[in-house]
């Protein structure tokens, strides 16, 4: 029985202990106050970093600013400078194109002039060819020869040498001279004036079918007085001319320097010495 009375004392006193203390209580409310505390200082810090991060966008926002304005007149600057090279290359373009276009006119009237000029000096070279036509030209003839009246000398020495039947047994000239320039190894040309063309016709065909024609020991040609243009042209033919010759093949040079070729029933004609080249090379191999 005491122990049963005993256990029922017992069972309160444990239920007692059980239970919370007054100090726990205490406790429990001294340790609330810090968690509201901490609350407060992380909305402290929230608004602090808010701040530094308003501070530090500003700071940025004003660096980028002055960096942006500096970008911004350097680029302006080098627009305005863009802009006065475009302007000066468009000027430039505008002069250069100014040039062609006087150049374009230049070559236009240079190509005016040179045909005029060609012309021009056609027209001069066929002049002075007519003023030779009643001229022969005597070449191979030794200086002093003729001695001091040269036209008395020649109006005999031609009919004699070529075996012409004149009147008197001479050919009016109304000019002899040598021709201009130093004396040299080779004799000057002697140049002829007749006063009848139909005598130089006569002269030119005698000398031609005349065979070793010479005087004093020197062997002496007679040909037509022409200008210097047309003998230079007349002078490119000589190869071509030999090789005729040595082939025995017919041909005639006509006034002012074309070659005519007679060969197998035809006549070729060539204007330059390059076609009558290519001519005898493969024709007449």
């Amino acid at each position: 029985m005491k122990s049963s009375g005993q256990s029922q004392k017992e069972k309160p006193s444990k239920q007692r202990q059980t239970q919370p203390k007054i100090s726990d209580h205490a406790s429990i409310l001294a340790v609330a106050p810090p968690l509201a505390n901490a609350s407060t200082m992380t909305d402290a810090s929230a608004l602090d970093i808010s701040a530094i991060i308003r501070e530090v966008s500003k700071n940025i926002g004003e660096v980028m600013e002055q960096k942006l304005s500096k970008f911004s007149d350097t680029l302006d600057k080098i627009t305005s400078r863009l802009d006065d090279q475009s302007k000066r290359i468009g000027e430039a373009e505008q002069r250069v194109s100014n040039v062609e276009v006087q150049l374009a006119t230049m070559e236009r009237r240079l190509k005016e002039m040179e045909k005029c000029s060609a012309g021009m000096a056609q027209r001069l070279d066929e002049g002075e060819n007519r003023s030779r036509r009643d001229n022969i030209r005597i070449l191979n003839f030794k200086e002093n020869a003729e001695g001091n009246n040269s036209i008395q000398f020649f109006e005999s020495w031609l009919p004699t040498a070529l075996g012409l039947s004149t009147a008197k047994g001479r050919i009016k000239i109304d000019r002899a001279h040598r021709s201009f320039g130093p004396k040299g190894n080779r004799p000057r040309p002697v140049i002829i004036k007749l006063h009848n063309s139909r005598d130089k016709m006569k002269i030119l065909s005698a000398a031609k079918k005349a065979q070793n024609l010479e005087y004093a020991g020197s062997p002496i040609y007679i040909a037509q007085d022409l200008s210097l243009a047309v003998r230079e042209k007349r002078r490119s033919f000589n190869d071509v001319c030999q090789k005729l010759l040595d082939k025995k093949i017919r041909f005639v040079m006509r006034y002012p320097a074309r070659l005519v070729v007679n060969y197998r029933g035809s006549e070729h004609t060539f204007e330059n010495a390059y076609e009558a080249q290519t001519f005898v090379d493969g024709s007449l191999e």
